[in-house]
């Protein structure tokens, strides 16, 4: 006796928003559906709340631009300020070394 298995169908996953997406598009539809007033409502609600995001999305890439950008003058800077310390450094030690050699010279 051979036992056989049936193949098991390949069920395409859907992610909750999509099915609620298509379950809203058919209420739309119809137009004896009663609360189709309340879901243009709250497709409303969702666009403006979709734009606010759009917007703090693109003003939170600006600000990590920005912060980029000053994190790397800071950079520069402070290479800079240490490029000029450095310079000192070695005037004054050149001239300490000229003025000690004048006052015990060898």
């Amino acid at each position: 006796m051979k036992i056989e298995y049936p193949e098991k169908k390949k069920m395409t996953k859907e992610m909750l928003p999509q099915i609620v997406e298509r379950i809203f598009a058919i209420c739309k539809t119809d137009s004896n559906f009663p609360l189709k007033e309340k879901m243009t409502g709250v497709d409303d609600n969702i666009s403006k709340i979709q734009a606010n995001i759009n917007k703090q999305d693109k003003l939170l890439l600006q600000s990590k631009q920005l912060n980029k950008n000053l994190i790397d003058r800071l950079t520069n800077l402070k290479r800079s300020n240490q490029e000029l310390q450095d310079k000192l450094l070695e005037e004054l030690g050149s001239e300490l070394w000229k003025s000690s050699k004048q006052k015990f010279p060898m």
